[in-house]
């Protein structure tokens, strides 16, 4: 396919108005994990020439960021990948049902989980949470856990099912923004190890496991060993099965503040 899928995105009123409130395309295949992982597939092997596998971008745009004045709508998106954007996009001309798949992936892209239905098992990926994979020794749900990484509490409203996926198979994907480890021994000959909040040349705030802050000042410190990545582990992806990992995503994209039907999911399944 070697498409430019979402160029189009740019090029948004070549496509007419975006539908009106409410009338947003009702399409089965948006919000279906089978189609999602469908659309996934043929996302990878053309689109992702341009967007990256997993949309991340390349030569064309990135697609798991938010950067235009408002999203494109499914019935709009699916246009733009049937027929293309002039020179820009080359049109897919897919079979329907796989277009259709496409744009239930793409949108999953930026969805908040809790708006999709999840495939895994919620239940099982609680005990994975709090046991096998130790998670809740540095992550809190509802002021359950640890202090030390962030609160998931509503991870599931923020951030998108495959960004949720990813942050456990690469914690290092996204930078680690605000949360590298650290260790400093100050000039008193105490230790304190942690996570790196806010960092200059002088003054260091660091948190510990038990969710303490402490404000440092640099002239203080007489050593200092700042990680370039992530402190949570790095072998998650090898740690759990793939169906593990399905359960544990699953539990995750059930936290949110936000209340979430259940029903869906049934309907998803059935």
């Amino acid at each position: 396919m070697r498409r430019l899928l979402i160029a189009a995105t740019l090029l948004v009123p070549l496509f007419g108005q975006h539908e009106k409130d409410g009338e947003e395309s009702k399409n089965p295949a948006i919000g279906d994990p089978k189609a999602i992982e469908a659309g996934a597939k043929i996302f990878a092997g053309g689109c992702g020439a341009c967007h990256g596998p997993d949309g991340q971008g390349g030569r064309g745009p990135n697609l798991r960021q938010r950067v235009f004045w408002h999203p494109l709508d499914p019935k709009t998106m699916y246009k733009a990948i049937q027929e293309g954007v002039g020179g820009a996009m080359p049109a897919a001309n897919l079979p329907e049902d796989q277009a259709w798949q496409v744009v239930a992936f793409v949108v999953s892209l930026t969805s908040p989980a809790i708006e999709n239905p999840v495939s895994g098992d919620v239940e099982n990926g609680r005990t994975l949470f709090i046991g096998k994979g130790g998670c809740a020794n540095c992550h809190a749900i509802n002021n359950q856990g640890g202090k030390l990484g962030p609160d998931l509490s509503n991870i599931a409203s923020v951030q998108a099912t495959l960004a949720i996926r990813e942050s456990i198979v690469d914690p290092d994907a996204d930078g680690a923004v605000g949360y590298h480890a650290v260790t400093v021994t100050l000039k008193n000959g105490k230790t304190i190890s942690g996570v790196a909040r806010n960092r200059s040349n002088y003054s260091l705030q660091l948190q510990d496991r038990t969710g303490n802050l402490h404000l440092i000042d640099m002239a203080d410190v007489t050593q200092m060993t700042l990680s370039k990545g992530s402190p949570m582990p790095k072998d998650y992806a090898k740690r759990f099965s793939p169906k593990e990992l399905d359960d544990l995503v699953a539990y995750l994209s059930r936290q949110s503040v936000r209340p979430y039907e259940k029903e869906k999911d049934k309907e998803k399944k059935n």
